[in-house]
């Protein structure tokens, strides 16, 4: 028989476990995506426009957020603010605008929505209850009849 020799026991680590591990970098924590950033147009110069007497600038180049209030705007019908948002003289222009018939009035304010590249086409079709008859439409000849 062979001789055996005896077996050394196997020697204890001081170190504990979590210690012999190699340290991993911290991982920065990831940069929140701004949404609305996505809404921003692309930065260019003003347009300088004359709409009778009123000569000022349509602005272009918005942020996300200036894209977004721009739509809440319109969909609250505060074209005033619309236009102080989009020109270097929303509140002359409002004047102005206020003194023209529904179709010139949306067809000026289109034009300088479409100008601030923030719309493209007509946003704003003739608002009910501007210009000379805010009382609503006319009634037509066919509803002076009455059906029994």
């Amino acid at each position: 028989m062979a001789a055996t020799t005896p077996r050394k026991a196997a020697a204890r680590r001081t170190m504990p476990a979590a210690a012999r591990r190699p340290k991993l970098a911290a991982v920065p924590a990831p940069e929140p995506i701004d949404i609305l950033a996505e809404f921003g147009t692309e930065e260019k110069s003003p347009v300088p426009i004359k709409v009778g007497t009123i000569e000022c600038e349509v602005l272009r180049g918005f942020s996300g957020d200036q894209a977004v209030e721009f739509h809440r705007l319109v969909g609250a019908a505060q074209l005033e603010q619309v236009l102080e948002l989009i020109t270097t003289d929303g509140a002359g222009l409002w004047a102005f605008i206020g003194q023209q018939t529904a179709e010139y009035a949306s067809k000026i304010l289109n034009k300088l929505i479409n100008l601030s590249e923030l719309y493209e086409g007509n946003l704003l079709a003739p608002l009910p209850g501007y210009g000379p008859n805010p009382a609503g439409a006319q009634p037509s000849p066919e509803s002076n009849t009455t059906t029994e």
